[in-house]
């Protein structure tokens, strides 16, 4: 089995999200998408295959319907798994975090808990699945933790029934000011939800931040930022039912800063509620980078309030002065839209802004419903 390293950087400085599921496995995406909340097969008549570069540039379409995601794990995993009164059902794998000393009050560390939890299962060499249980109806506040492969088993998924809290003190990220969770080195990482939720205690940086307290030095203050931020090097991802908002939307990248070479493919982002962001479902990527990004899909997503609801910037500049013109980009091919619906905060609902030396190619948009709702 080819191996991936996934470096899967969460940042929830300043955004609550509530998450039911975002993984990758081995299955081709057609058989994926087949099981997950909304999809109708009729919709994807032979949407899988092998894209035909022969075919006209304007026949999205018939290009579309030969497109084909592999994945290359080789053990199917099932995303969900319920028992006869149709809850989630446990595994015999599962550890959970109250077993190492975690109390789930709100108010007591529950930090060292979850990394012996951690260690337990990662140094788990089990043909079982390991599967580390963050328990319902209970909140577990937390300070700055990474969770560290590689580990031994050849998948391992983290399953959120309740609530992760994030410190609120600013002396517990003194050594890292951007990452509270942070999962490094692991292959083959699930993380589950089923109604579980992430609180980054948003309410309490924003209040400190000095966009809304002018007394605050504007410096290095961190500002809202992407719900769900997927980098390079991240391929065979799933999110599902993501509930998104404020911040920055749902994105890919950015990609290719610094004439860097970056690869993401293999996305698909089923079910999503979105709020209040400046930005919906957004791929954005350097001019003078390399790479590419292929094999995406966005659907079943209803948004509000939202601006740049759909966007493709592969001339991204995020820097002070102009960033100049280069002769190379991040290639952006096979993207998939589908049943998106609701309100735009911009009247330009949809922004293609692609390279003019390695322009986005297969870009399909189906029942594709955003009303520009001025303020």
């Amino acid at each position: 089995m080819l191996q991936q390293s996934l470096f899967l950087f969460l940042f929830f400085t300043l955004i609550s999200s509530s998450l039911c599921g975002s993984s990758f496995r081995d299955e081709h995406l057609a058989n994926l998408v087949e099981h997950t909340p909304g999809f109708d097969p009729s919709a994807y008549p032979s949407f899988f295959g092998t894209i035909d570069k022969d075919r006209p540039a304007d026949d999205l379409k018939a290009s579309f319907t030969s497109l084909q995601m592999k994945y290359e794990a080789d053990q199917i995993t099932e995303s969900r798994r319920y028992d006869n009164l149709g809850t989630p059902g446990s595994s015999p794998g599962e550890v959970s975090v109250e077993d190492f000393g975690a109390e789930g009050y709100g108010e007591s560390d529950d930090t060292e808990a979850f990394k012996k939890a951690w260690d337990k299962i990662c140094s788990s060499d089990t043909n079982v699945q390991p599967v580390l249980v963050v328990p319902e109806n209970k909140k577990y506040y937390v300070k700055p933790i990474t969770f560290l492969g590689p580990c031994k088993s050849d998948s391992i998924t983290l399953k959120i029934l309740g609530t992760i809290e994030a410190s609120n003190d600013p002396a517990h990220y003194k050594n890292d000011r951007y990452h509270w969770l942070l999962f490094y080195n692991i292959n083959n990482f699930k993380l589950e939800g089923h109604g579980g939720t992430i609180d980054g205690n948003g309410k309490t940086w924003w209040e400190n931040s000095c966009k809304i307290n002018s007394s605050k030095p504007c410096t290095v203050a961190p500002t809202c930022d992407d719900c769900i931020s997927i980098v390079n090097g991240s391929k065979n991802i799933e999110a599902i039912d993501v509930t998104c908002g404020p911040g920055h939307g749902i994105s890919i990248g950015s990609l290719g800063a610094k004439k860097s070479e970056a690869h993401v493919s293999n996305v698909l982002v089923n079910g999503a509620k979105i709020t209040g962001t400046m930005n919906g479902v957004r791929i954005k990527t350097w001019q003078g980078g390399s790479g590419y990004v292929e094999n995406i899909i966005f659907q079943n997503i209803k948004m509000d309030n939202v601006g740049n609801p759909i966007i493709i910037d592969q001339n991204y500049c995020d820097q002070k002065s102009p960033c100049s013109e280069q002769s190379s980009a991040v290639q952006v091919r096979n993207v998939f839209y589908k049943n998106i619906t609701g309100t735009s905060a911009t009247k330009m609902t949809t922004t293609f802004n692609c390279s003019k030396t390695f322009p986005c190619e297969g870009i399909m948009q189906q029942e594709i419903d955003l009303v520009y709702k001025a303020k």
